[in-house]
This record gives C-alpha cells, structure tokens and sequence, in this order.
C-alpha cells in the first residue's frame, strides 16, 4: 500500500492489529511544522551493532517514502546514548525535542513526570493484538491513569562477557559462581596492561556504572528500594558491595584505571579490542563480534553475574519508543513506531541484530534463529527471570534520576580517587537519593 501525507501507513506482516490509520496531517500541526523543515526527526542511538543501525537507518527511510516524505522531510540524527540526557535537556528546553527516540527504562518514567511524551495508547493496543501478545513485565512503565506514553522495542538481558579461552588455561572449566571466585581467577588471567575486569565506572549521564556497580552490590544482599519503593540503600550490605568494588580497584588492580572516564563505549571497545578478559554488558558486544570477530565470539561466554550471600542477579531492562507530545506531525511520528513495531519489521530487526535484543513479543523466541543455537539459552532465561534495576519496588520517575545522573558512579568514585571510606560514601549515596525522592514527591 501506498502512504500518503493524509495517510499513513498499514503496516505487514499479517497481524491484523496494524490496520491502517488515516489522518490529515499537513493541517492541524500546519502552525507548528512552519518552525522546522522536517516531517519526521529521529533520533538514532547506535546499539553498538553495525547491521542493527543500517537496519532501522533503512526501515526509517523505507517508513518516510511509503508516507510521501520528501528526503529533505527526513532527518535520522545519530546520537550517542550517554549524550540524551543533556541533548534532550537542551532540546526540550526550546520545544524542539526528536519526534520519535529510543528511551532506556528510567528515561521513560522522568520524560513521563515532565509530561512530555505523546499518548500512544492506540499503538500500544495494536501490539498486544499480535499474536502471543507483549511481554506484560515491560508494559506497566510505560502505563499512567491506563494511557500508555510508550511502546516497549527490546529485551536486553545484561550478562558477564568472558573470555573462555584464559579461564581455561587459568584452571577454569566454567565462569565463577561468586565474586570471591571471580576475583580468584581474575588475578590468574591479570597481566597490565591487560585487565581482567572492565567494570564501568564512569559518570557520564546515565552511565553503565549503575548496572556493574549494584551487580556486586545485589549480591552482597544490598537494594536501591524495597517492595514499599524506601529507599533502603544505606545497608551494611551495600558498604560491603563498595569495599568489594575498591579492594578490585586498588587492593587487587583487575580494574584498568581509565575506567573512571569511560563513557557507555568504554567496555564495549575494551573486551572488543581484547585488552580486558570480562565485561558486564547487554549483549550488543557479543551480537557485534558474531558479524565483526567470529574468533573471538567462539572464545566468548555470556553468564550472570557472579553472586554472593544476596544470590546471584539476573539483571534485565528493557528500552522502548516514545514519541514525543512536541512533535508537529505526530501521527507520521506514531506511523514510524508502528513501522517499528510491525512483527514483520521488528523480526528482521531482532534477528539481523544478532541477540542485541529479546524480543518483547514472546512468540518471536520460537524463530529458528533462538531455539537453533544452544547459546541464546542463557540469554533466554535471564530475559524470562531477569529482574529490573527496581527489583522488588518499581521504577519511578525519582528512580530515573538517580541512575540518569550516575550517582552510583559518583559515589563509588569519592572511593577510589578521594579514599572516601565505604560506609561514609553509601551513606552520603543514600541521603543522595533520599533527596531526589523528595524532589518528586515519592514517598521514602
């Protein structure tokens, strides 16, 4: 079918919950539009995966001619992921934000409190009509008063990247269990200026160090939140996780100091450029060595993190599409989620990504491409148990500040550069996050 301006399009793939949707476009938003050139802006943030750019670069621009846009009426702008707190700061300060982007989970419930997200309950309905429906663990962030203000795009079990090949030549039949055994093995693989472990430990906005950093503390027993959404961070637990993360810093040195600066790139580029045996990450990195370093992917493991007396965590998240309410053209921004999101479309996206992504529509896992390669079962399993950063509380917009800001980065960092001691940095961390809870009116 051919779109035009006044009607956008019905999207393939046999489900009949895409029907097409009409609406004139070019004269309700016609005030608006005169401010800019473009019909349809997106923002593009690289998945650290080559195939997976060129593909939603392509489904864009086959979107875009399908509705009648002009190439001139189409801007795909690559920005970086750490870059979209401060770009879309600045952007929504002059009423100018993308039409459409990617958001991480606390993104979407901060952009949601700013109220800036379009109501797109209606792509949302259309996609639990697909057959097997929508993973239902990822749709409740997006929901407020039983509208929802965004669509959830894809899984990303978050897993420990391991160089198999050194473990075994250190003695080691399989990836630790534990973060004392981890460490064990760790010093037997460390030669610097190559380091076992690339932990994450920047404090760019929004930065990987959240993920790595409550991965020890999780499994020392520690939370950011209990099942009442308190704030429960200040634990001796938690003060164990942080002397843990120091003593592999500065006791042991597995740790390359340039961690400290590393944006969300860094432990990507480090285990991809061999010079780190492990890494904490989705597993974009393994998707990219599958297409760029087959070698090296042979030599990869993906496991959970190790664990300890709080158990062993499996950690997931999950990004989704927003639209955005300032968006002139909304319903051509909304076509282009449907575009997305159309099982046809977003299968090829899955698949052609390489495990970059679970899909959220669960019925896509008996695709040949997962039940066929006995290594996505880990993947697998930890997208079904996996748990959010919340745990047993939910994400709210107050939790989206806190990991926006990377203030776990901030305050492991006072204790490897300031020799800040553990208990004092938590504690401070705590009254940190107590403090921004305050800010949104969440109770603590």
């Amino acid at each position: 079918m051919t779109v035009t301006r006044r009607t956008l399009l019905k999207a393939a793939g046999g489900a009949a919950a895409f029907a097409a949707t009409t609406a004139n476009v070019l004269t309700s938003r016609k005030a608006c539009a005169a401010v800019r050139d473009q019909k349809l802006v997106f923002w593009l943030q690289p998945n650290f995966n080559p195939t997976a750019d060129r593909i939603l670069e392509d489904q864009t621009r086959a979107f875009a001619k399908q509705a009648g846009l002009k190439d001139s009426e189409l801007q795909i702008l690559k920005v970086p992921g750490g870059e979209i707190p401060t770009r879309m700061a600045a952007a929504l300060e002059v009423g100018a934000p993308p039409d459409v982007t990617r958001l991480e989970e606390g993104y979407v419930a901060r952009m949601r409190a700013q109220t800036a997200l379009l109501d797109i309950t209606d792509v949302m309905a259309e996609m639990k009509k697909v057959p097997g429906g929508v993973n239902p663990s990822v749709m409740s962030l997006t929901e407020e008063g039983g509208r929802n203000y965004a669509v959830p795009m894809g899984l990303n079990p978050v897993v420990m990247h391991a160089r198999m090949d050194l473990l075994e030549q250190a003695g080691y039949g399989t990836f630790p269990e534990t973060w004392e055994k981890f460490i064990e093995a760790s010093l037997k693989i460390n030669k610097p200026p190559f380091y076992a472990y690339g932990m994450a430990l920047g404090t760019s906005p929004g930065n990987d160090s959240n993920e790595d950093i409550m991965a020890v503390v999780w499994a020392q027993g520690g939370n950011l939140i209990d099942k009442h959404n308190k704030v429960v961070f200040n634990s001796p637990a938690t003060v164990r996780g942080y002397q843990l993360i120091k003593d592999m810093y500065v006791k042991y040195q597995i740790i390359p100091k340039g961690t400290l600066s590393w944006d969300n790139s860094g432990n990507n580029k480090a285990y991809q450029s061999k010079q780190v045996a492990f890494v904490f990450n989705p597993p974009s990195i393994y998707s990219y060595l599958l297409q760029e370093d087959k070698e090296l992917a042979a030599k990869t493991g993906l496991f959970p993190a190790p664990g300890g007396p709080g158990g062993r965590m499996k950690r997931v998240y999950c990004d989704y599409y927003g639209v955005f309410k300032a968006s002139p053209y909304p319903d051509i921004a909304k076509g282009l989620v449907r575009h997305f999101m159309d099982p046809k479309n977003y299968n090829e996206f899955i698949t052609g990504t390489a495990s970059r992504y679970l899909p959220v529509y669960p019925k896509l896992l008996d695709d040949p491409f997962w039940t066929a390669k006995k290594e996505f079962g880990g993947l697998i399993q930890i997208g079904r148990e996996g748990e959010t950063i919340a745990r047993a509380g939910v994400i709210t917009a107050a939790l989206g500040e806190v990991v926006a800001q990377s203030l776990l980065g901030k305050s492991v960092q006072t204790v490897l550069v300031n020799n800040v001691d553990p208990a004092e940095a938590v504690a401070k961390a705590h009254a940190d996050i107590v403090a921004i809870y305050k800010r949104f009116n969440e109770p603590v």
